[in-house]
């Protein structure tokens, strides 16, 4: 189940009534959308910041045992994890307003909440051995991780600006 059909099961009976008012029911949606959207990007931020938690561990472990080559790795690894933090929080939200200049239609923000989810699991799956220690963990599967998550992001971005497979449209 998806993130907007668990919104939509938690209407209260008012909201229920009110959807069947003209006009309201796609204020409703919009509204609907900017809050799954937001709810969305939160849990991938929650879950990139459970990994960069790991690392700031492996950090001070590199640290006390004065591993200076680990903790460049491991420090650079971090910048690329706020990077990557700062992109999902502060991204475009999932809709368009009224008076946008690219208009996202259904069909499209469907294929955006569909990367939305997908996003969600690959942040999931990096964030899971982050409940571990990290002191000497491979970096290599942890970038290759955030790479994926930068790809699927770059291509929601690339959904929400008009572009669909890189192309113009």
């Amino acid at each position: 189940m998806d993130i907007k059909e668990r919104a939509r099961e938690q209407l209260n009976w008012l909201e229920r009534v009110l959807l069947k008012v003209p006009g309201f029911k796609g204020y409703h949606e919009r509204e609907l959308r900017r809050d799954s959207d937001r709810l969305q990007r939160e849990y991938v931020v929650r879950e990139l910041k459970r990994v960069k938690s790991g690392m700031n561990k492996a950090l001070q472990a590199a640290s006390r045992a004065k591993d200076f080559e680990r903790l460049r790795e491991c420090e650079g690894f971090v910048r690329e994890l706020d990077k990557s933090i700062a992109a999902v929080r502060y991204a475009d939200q999932g809709y368009s307003g009224f008076f946008d200049l690219v208009k996202i239609r259904e069909p499209e923000l469907d294929r955006v909440y569909e990367c939305d989810a997908r996003l969600a699991e690959a942040a999931a799956a990096l964030a899971a051995p982050a409940a571990a220690p990290l002191d000497g963990v491979d970096l290599a599967p942890l970038r290759a991780g955030l790479e994926g998550i930068d790809g699927l992001f770059e291509q929601r971005q690339a959904l929400l600006k008009g572009w669909a497979g890189g192309g113009e449209r």
